[in-house]
């Protein structure tokens, strides 16, 4: 069906644009000022859509009219035009241009050339992203930019990422960036009410990578404060690709791979489970003088380790599955003078790799820009899609199903003879909840989402250099979770519900209007000048509804009409608005010195109405040095920039929309419906401030053969949105308020040369970036969170507070734990900070080498120096029982096989204490679990191949690249759980680092196709 679909659409497209061979044919060469050719050159013929480019040799053939002119362009080159006349043979030698060079990026309302610059702002291509096997773009920039750090906290499609530039800034609110897609601001929040652990779902998985052009990532205050209130945590600016003036060109990209895990944790068999039990009886009887029988399982349980026919299951083989990935996208782009256009639909398909578990997108995109006269220009965004995920319950929950697969017991079968799921309460499994393979296949839980982004816009040149552009855009989303918890379940059981069921719907419409002024002139000799002033209003409106219900029929039925009682169901809707006043003036004197000033004034409907309105300003200089006359002779340096910049940016997101208005709940006096008071108003509340120094430098050398750029900068957080106690007369135990400060300081650098250049080609990037976090100021100091982290000032966000181990006594091969308070009882009185999830520092590497139509791309991605709380490892390397049943302990579950290294006899040296049935070495919120993160990773590896367009032109086509692609193919790490990426709390700095059964990402084998007809 999928194919058929595919194959309509291309003759559909086919039958739109065919064209006629005109003329005679006019061949030739084109070449740069050394003779080297540039392959990819455009060859148009003046004044229509026909055209074609030049193969790997600079060569070409186009069929013109000997009245036709011929238009040779190349990027970074001078367009040169010739005239046909009766010349077979036309070769064509382009001059470098100084001023196409000036690569130009997007930043807020507008554009500017990258030596403009005065503030930080790191760009991605599109190119770069577009073919990852990834289901969202913030997944895709991983690694791409200095500052930018970005972990995948979870295997699960679709899953959110988390994303922090330049440091964590919020300890309650959002630390998550700004994301704008073409002009529009869009709602990243997670909308789904399904619990599924500790993971949300990801709204940038709504945006098909394969549609944008670049990225662009804001970074200095200088940069973000034309976003005022919503600048603080950085902004990312998404373009999606347009149309261009030329013939029309379809492109066809598609991939199908295969997924499995990166890492499966090796689990002892079932003899050498029953082993254990046996040395930990015989370890007891030796050391504590305990009785237990020596054939420990044997005499009490019946099983014998040696046995060949005993029971062994592989948990591991039964929850994870070798899962495909595909991905197809066709795209239409071309244009004249007037209207130029870029269409596409896509279809993304990723199951898991544990069952239970995919993400699927459609989406359709068309993009409009009409010149309607010298004046008036207009045009259009619009995209649409669909997305399914299917979820299941993981981390950070004791149903989910990675966690209860890590306590499985080897003994057990997945199931029973009669076909019905084997219980872990029959076995040795004690500590399971219930069989990982039912939760995964038999609980039902899925969100279907549908968006829609969508703006126009017209713009008017009201004289020279003065427009005025005015936008509508809008951001709509309906979300529906429906979820389903079997009535042979033991959690169902257990509540004797016969079955739960659970509908929720979400409706979040945002719209904002964006109208400005922008001026562009050049006065005098050596002054340059441009500028933007304007107003935005933004609003959103946002509906929910849940119901729940229990007590079904059958298992087979599971639509909550069928239920025989509805439990609970609520509506609920909330609205907030902002309105908006920004400017921004850029100077240039002589091309050599640059000033930047920008202010926007921010009104929110989220803070009191002492507070409502805050102004957002910062100031940026630069001192091009290569442009002075001392540098003339320096031939080596081509680009010396020095940057400094500060301002002021706030954060408002991730407080509730009536943070600041006195609330009421619902409540009942003898069944009399009530107003009770739930939250006291503050009408000085406001939002986060964060102040930023950044010092710059930009060198090129070799006429940017090589570019280097370096920055420091000093992040500071204050008017934290915190809770303050407050004295308990006023009937409330505390009140929102704006205390605490946060610092982040660090360095972040970024090289990229153009190493061999010829036949063969390398180019290679890399970056490294070095953050420090510390909270300076709270309200109330060392406030302990949960059982495993703690926030305090002079620590960073993310640090571990849990009890200290030095070891394990080698004469006795018990832990040797550090009584902190020295009362002889270990207990959580010993808990002391041990370590922090924050990395010391991080990068990645990116390389892409070519010779005649062969390429290859290897990015390498690292992270150093954080730690990570494994707390599954606690459930997989416990060495402990429970005294459940006759009196007798039992196992909570399987070992690893690293416990293999375990204590045996006075005199082992080791880091794994000897077996027990007595928990004598089990705390499961110590530093035994605490383990260095740090890992490198050949996150992707591509290897293609272009045909040569005299090969491909026979049968029609522009292009055709076929290629094999690898991802997460390779880990270098010290972690012995799942991933190091892992993190269980997706989107909450605060308890960051922690890992229980978390689903690991995936290992991707993928072949791939582009056409360009």
């Amino acid at each position: 069906m999928k194919r058929t679909f595919i194959f309509l659409m291309m003759s559909f497209l086919f039958a739109g644009f065919t064209s006629q061979a005109i003329g005679q044919n006019v061949s030739g060469k084109v070449t740069d000022m050394d003779g080297l050719p540039l392959p990819g050159a455009n060859i148009m013929i003046k004044g229509t859509t026909t055209g074609t480019q030049t193969d790997f040799d600079g060569n070409y053939t186009i069929a013109a009219e000997a009245e036709d002119v011929l238009v040779f362009s190349y990027v970074g080159m001078k367009t040169t035009e010739r005239n046909v006349g009766n010349k077979e043979v036309i070769n064509v030698q382009l001059e470098l241009d100084s001023q196409s060079l000036e690569e130009v990026v997007v930043v807020g309302y507008g554009t500017q050339k990258k030596s403009d610059l005065t503030g930080a702002v790191s760009s991605v291509d599109g190119d770069e992203i577009a073919r990852l096997p990834v289901a969202s773009v913030d997944n895709a920039i991983q690694g791409r930019a200095s500052g930018v750090f970005v972990s995948t906290p979870s295997g699960t499609p679709g899953a959110g990422i988390s994303i922090n530039i330049r440091g964590n800034t919020s300890l309650t609110a959002s630390s998550e960036p700004l994301y704008v897609v073409d002009g529009i601001p869009m709602i990243s929040e997670d909308l789904s009410g399904l619990f599924s652990g500790g993971q949300r779902t990801n709204s940038m998985a709504d945006i098909n990578p394969a549609d944008i052009a670049s990225i662009e990532i804001l970074k200095d205050a200088s940069a973000t404060a034309i976003y005022g209130s919503r600048g603080a945590n950085g902004v990312v600016l998404i373009t999606t690709k347009r149309g261009r003036e030329g013939a029309p060109k379809i492109d066809f990209n598609t991939y199908y791979g295969f997924q499995e895990p990166t890492n499966v944790i090796e689990m002892q068999s079932s003899s050498e489970f029953l082993n254990l039990m046996n040395e930990a009886a015989q370890q007891d009887n030796r050391d504590l003088g305990t009785n237990y029988p020596e054939n420990y399982v044997s005499d009490l349980w019946g099983y014998d380790p040696n046995d060949p026919n005993l029971q062994n299951t592989d948990w591991y083989d039964a929850i994870f599955r070798t899962a495909p990935i595909q991905s197809h996208d066709l795209g239409i782009s071309g244009g004249n003078e007037k209207i130029k256009y870029y269409s596409s639909i896509a279809y993304f398909n990723q199951e898991g790799t544990q069952i239970g578990t995919g993400f699927e997108r459609i989406s359709g995109r068309i993009n409009l820009d009409v010149q309607a006269n010298e004046w008036l220009k207009f045009g259009s965004s619009l995209n649409v899609n669909k997305t399914v995920q299917d979820r299941t319950i993981n981390d950070n929950s004791l149903y989910g199903v990675v966690i209860n697969t890590l306590a499985a017991d080897p003994l057990m079968p997945v199931y029973e003879e009669d076909g019905s799921y084997a219980d872990p309460f029959n076995y040795f499994g004690w500590w399971m909840l219930d069989n990982p393979v039912l939760i995964a296949n038999e609980y039902s839980r899925f969100t279907n989402t549908v968006r829609g982004l969508g703006s126009i816009f017209a713009e008017i040149t009201l004289a020279e250099g003065l427009k005025f552009r005015s936008s509508w855009s809008v951001d709509y989303t309906s979300l529906s979770d429906e979820a389903y918890t079997p009535i042979i379940s033991r959690e169902s059981r257990n509540a004797n519900a016969n079955g739960f069921g659970f509908y929720g719907s979400t409706q979040d419409f945002t719209w904002i209007t964006e109208n400005y002024f922008s001026y562009d002139t050049t006065f005098g000799k050596n002054h340059t000048f441009n500028g933007v002033v304007g107003a935005s209003y933004q609003a959103s409106a946002r509906d929910f509804a849940s119901i729940s219900a229990q007590g079904f029929p059958s298992d087979q039925f599971t639509k909550l009409s069928v239920a025989s009682q509805v439990t609970a169901g609520s509506t609920s809707g909330t609205e907030w608005g902002l309105a908006s006043y920004y400017a921004r003036f850029n100077y240039s004197y002589a091309d050599r010195y640059l000033l930047t000033l920008t202010g926007r004034a921010d009104g929110s409907s989220r803070f009191g109405e002492n507070n409502q309105f805050g102004f957002f300003p910062s100031g940026s200089l630069a001192w091009r040095v290569s442009n002075e006359k001392f540098m003339e002779d320096v031939d080596a340096v081509s680009n010396l920039k020095f940057r400094v910049s500060y301002g002021l940016t706030g954060n408002q997101d991730g407080i509730g929309n009536f943070a600041s208005r006195g609330l009421f709940g619902i409540g009942a006096y003898r069944q009399t419906p009530a107003l009770v008071p739930t939250q006291l108003s503050n009408a000085n509340l406001s939002w986060e401030s964060t102040s930023q120094f950044d010092v710059g430098l930009d060198l090129g050398l070799f006429n940017n053969r090589v570019s280097f750029t370096a920055d420091y900068f000093i992040k500071n957080t204050d008017d934290l949105l915190l809770s303050r106690l407050i004295p308990g007369i006023s009937g409330f135990p505390s009140v929102l308020d704006n205390i605490g400060e946060v610092e982040n300081r660090g360095l972040e650098m970024a090289l990229r040369g153009a190493i061999l250049n010829g036949e063969f080609s390398w180019n290679s990037s890399f970056n490294i970036s070095f953050i420090e976090n510390e909270v300076k100021k709270l309200a109330v100091d060392r406030q302990v969170l949960n059982d495993s982290h703690i926030l305090a000032e002079g620590q960073p966000i993310g640090t571990f507070f849990l009890i200290d181990q030095d070891g394990v006594d080698p004469q006795t091969g018990n832990i040797i734990w550090d009584d902190l308070n020295g009362d002889g009882s270990i207990n959580s009185g010993d808990r002391q900070i041990v370590g922090n999830a924050q990395p010391d520092f991080f990068g990645g590497w990116n390389n892409n080498l070519s010779y005649k139509g062969f390429d290859l791309n290897l990015f390498f991605q690292f992270t150093v120096g954080n730690d990570i709380f494994n707390h599954s490892r606690a459930t997989y390397e416990n060495l402990g029982w429970s005294r459940i049943g006759p009196g007798f302990p039992l196992p909570d579950g399987n070992n690893y096989t690293g416990v293999e290294d375990r204590w045996r006899e006075p005199g082992d040296v080791t880091d794994i204490p000897r077996a027990s049935l007595e928990r004598i070495n089990w705390r499961e919120y110590s530093s035994r679990w605490l383990e260095d993160g740090s890992f490198l990773r050949l996150k992707t590896i591509n290897f293609g191949y272009n045909f040569k367009p005299e090969v491909i032109e026979s049968v029609g086509l522009r292009s055709l690249r076929i290629y094999l692609q690898g991802q997460n193919l390779w880990t270098l790490t010290n972690y012995t759980g799942f991933d190091p990426e892992v993190n269980q709390n997706a989107r909450n700095p605060l308890v960051a680092g922690s890992d229980f059964g978390t689903l690991p990402q995936s290992q991707s084998l993928s072949l791939g196709f582009n056409i360009g007809l």
